[in-house]
């Protein structure tokens, strides 16, 4: 017990550390994504952050799934909504195994000290029944004090706060303010070019640095006590693009740490996005690639 963990799970920038969240769990790439051997791979190599993605199933019972439709993961077809428990754990992924249900993969989490934070994902916009949350809150007891709720569905985090108040969450505020255009969200875009209804982006009553203070104050005060902040890398540098600088200390001064996704080395530019996003002073970099960033973080921090 008390390992150290995957050197290339993380790194040191001066006095902070930046951790490397494994996205859907693929570390070596070498297994389908949110898959048995994917999390007990992560678990193997000492991992220290990882993300898992979590659908709602017919029968109240929820699977470890990115997507809504088995079509692209699997060997079978048809929205994972309309599964029941038997039926969604039933296809193949492509590294042979099958998808696990949320609860049976808090036990093979459980069972290993690692990865030591996990983030489960929450992929359904759609307002939990209290029979889902209180399911949900049920299958995470074996991983609780180390994995939280994520969700941009601030409803649905406050669903599971009201079950058990003691569960950790933390949220991504894209419903609310973006730079993207989604068809959940059709959000317009303001006077300050960010996608955002909020009366406050009608016209220029502030600099852009003090209206996403506000805005983003305001969001994510939405959810009691979220541990993170989740904003996609395109977003983060739109923000550095409009001269605000200290964007990671908006959330820094809730008491929230930063994570930005998803950033790979195999994406234009990555090495230069990468250092900028570090220097941001982000907390966390969410990646499919979580050796090779970190490999090119400490080249460039010996560089310096």
């Amino acid at each position: 017990m008390n390992a150290p963990p995957n050197p290339d799970s993380y790194f040191r920038v001066d006095d902070r550390v930046v951790e490397l969240k494994v996205h859907r769990c693929l570390w070596s790439g070498r297994y389908s994504e949110n898959s048995p051997l994917a999390i007990a791979e992560c678990a193997s190599e000492r991992v220290m952050r990882t993300e898992i993605d979590v659908r709602a199933l017919r029968d109240g019972e929820f699977v470890v799934l990115h997507d809504d439709r088995f079509d692209r993961l699997t060997d079978a077809t048809g929205l994972v909504r309309e599964a029941t428990a038997v039926e969604a754990t039933r296809p193949r992924f492509t590294d042979g195994t099958h998808p696990l249900l949320f609860s049976e993969a808090a036990e093979l989490i459980a069972a290993n000290e690692f990865p030591r934070r996990i983030e489960i994902d929450l992929k359904n916009l759609a307002p939990y029944t209290r029979p889902q949350a209180e399911a949900l809150v049920r299958a995470v007891q074996p991983i609780k004090e180390r994995a939280h709720f994520a969700t941009p569905a601030d409803w649905n985090l406050r669903r599971l706060l009201a079950v058990d108040p003691t569960v950790l969450v933390s949220f991504n505020p894209h419903c609310y303010i973006d730079t993207e255009l989604y068809d959940d969200t059709r959000l317009p875009t303001g006077a300050y070019g960010y996608r955002d209804a909020h009366p406050l982006a009608r016209q220029r009553l502030s600099t852009t640095a003090e209206y996403l203070r506000d805005r983003f104050g305001g969001i994510m005060r939405l959810v009691p006590g979220p541990v993170e902040a989740h904003l996609r890398v395109g977003m983060l540098e739109r923000i550095l693009d409009d001269g605000v600088a200290d964007v990671a200390d908006i959330f820094h001064s809730l008491g929230i740490k930063l994570d930005v996704w998803t950033l790979d080395a195999d994406t234009p530019r990555w090495r230069e996005r990468f250092a900028r996003v570090v220097a941001a002073g982000v907390d966390i970099v969410t990646t499919n690639t979580a050796p090779a960033l970190a490999r090119a973080a400490r080249a460039d921090l010996q560089r310096r």
